[in-house]
């Protein structure tokens, strides 16, 4: 007579269960409810959360489906893994006096995050273009996007978002220090 079947994923995959009983609690959705959405038992779900029993690919898209989740990401496969790993600087240096710039390319995406630190009074040297859209958010301080030639003050802790196509820059024309960390799509080097 055989035993019971090890339903346990080898080392370094992910833990399904833990990431859909995650989801789940963070959302606020009890077990039953969750599974009544993707017509699923509530008995079937909650031996996938204790690892108790595997899930089809099918199954696991309806649960994705109900958490407003991809497959992917659940599976902790849009970045082609499922542990952290540290991303180094694709590039940094000065971008004009005063200014401290780092550019990481996350991996696996078109995203790459962006911090510039400011001093006094300082800005990019240029105003650049490229595919895609960017996104800023200002940690610290004031600053001004100028994108197209039109000047936009911003203030610490407003996000902004503008069409990368158009020519943009930034500059710090205030007496205090200040930091901004984005992101932009689509960048080609």
């Amino acid at each position: 007579m055989l035993g019971p079947v090890e339903t346990r994923a080898p080392a370094g995959t992910p833990d399904v269960g833990a990431v859909i009983r995650r989801l789940r609690t963070q959302r606020g959705i009890s077990v039953r409810a969750l599974a009544a959405s993707c017509g699923l038992s509530a008995s079937f779900l909650g031996a996938v959360e204790r690892g108790e029993s595997d899930i089809a690919l099918g199954r696991l898209a309806l649960i994705a489906q109900a958490l407003d989740h991809d497959v992917a990401s659940l599976l902790g496969y849009s970045l082609r893994q499922a542990t952290p790993r540290l991303v180094a600087a694709a590039r940094e240096g000065a971008r004009g006096d005063g200014v401290r710039f780092s550019a990481f390319r996350i991996p696996g995406s078109q995203l790459e995050l962006l911090v510039a630190s400011f001093a006094p009074h300082s800005g990019f040297d240029d105003s650049i273009t490229h595919a895609g859209i960017d996104v800023a958010y200002v940690a610290q301080g004031e600053l001004v996007l100028i994108v197209d030639g039109v000047e936009y003050p911003l203030t610490e802790g407003q996000c902004v978002v503008w069409p990368s196509s158009h020519p943009h820059t930034m500059r710090n024309v205030s007496d205090a220090p200040a930091i901004v960390v984005g992101f932009a799509t689509e960048i080609v080097h």
